[in-house]
């Protein structure tokens, strides 16, 4: 079953697992935790234990035997498959292209997985469909007149210009990057 939409916790779990290898669902929620996704994400841990649930169902993870446990019972140990590999980068391709900013971020996270220049290709086109759509909101707010009154549009058409256009800096910023890290 292949899911359409973009989902930041499927994205995370795939991609840790990704690079530590066969683990277990608590090394996942600690190494989230280190990564501080909290600060960026609305993340709880529960949803970690149902995504594991869900991708091992879609076969986007295999499971192993339980590793021992120091107290109660052993671990259950999660892998990435070949399925789970390919929905792994198309959730990190949609994230890259996402407006969402918690979306967005979890592409971030995990841009070196993919090859320099797809990396820089994706993030180029982004920032393209942000600047087009920040100057799109201009245009539209200068043919809205100021009004104190519910529902503000013209207040609010400026807000998410602003966003667009400082989250296309920040790409462009982060685009920069990308041949110190790859």
């Amino acid at each position: 079953m292949k899911v359409e939409v973009m989902n930041v916790v499927r994205l995370l779990v795939l991609g840790v697992i990704r690079e530590l290898g066969r683990c277990h669902g608590y090394a996942i929620r600690q190494t989230l935790d280190e990564w501080q996704v909290q600060t960026w994400t609305r993340l709880h841990s529960g949803s970690i234990y149902h995504a594991l649930q869900q991708l091992t169902k879609e076969g986007l993870l295999e499971s192993g035997a339980p590793e021992p446990g120091n107290r109660g019972p052993g671990k259950l140990t999660f892998a990435i498959s070949r399925a789970g590999e390919v929905e792994f980068h198309d959730q990190l391709r949609q994230a890259l292209a996402s407006f969402d900013l918690i979306e967005l971020s979890a592409g971030i996270a995990f841009i070196g997985c993919l090859p320099k220049a797809e990396a820089t290709s994706l993030i180029s086109q982004t920032i393209e469909c942000l600047k087009d759509n920040a100057d799109r909101l201009a245009l539209i707010a200068s043919s809205v007149r100021p009004s104190p009154k519910p529902p503000r549009t013209k207040d609010l058409l400026a807000l998410w210009r602003t966003n667009l256009a400082t989250t296309a800096t920040s790409l462009e910023e982060i685009r920069g990057t990308l041949d110190t890290f790859h």
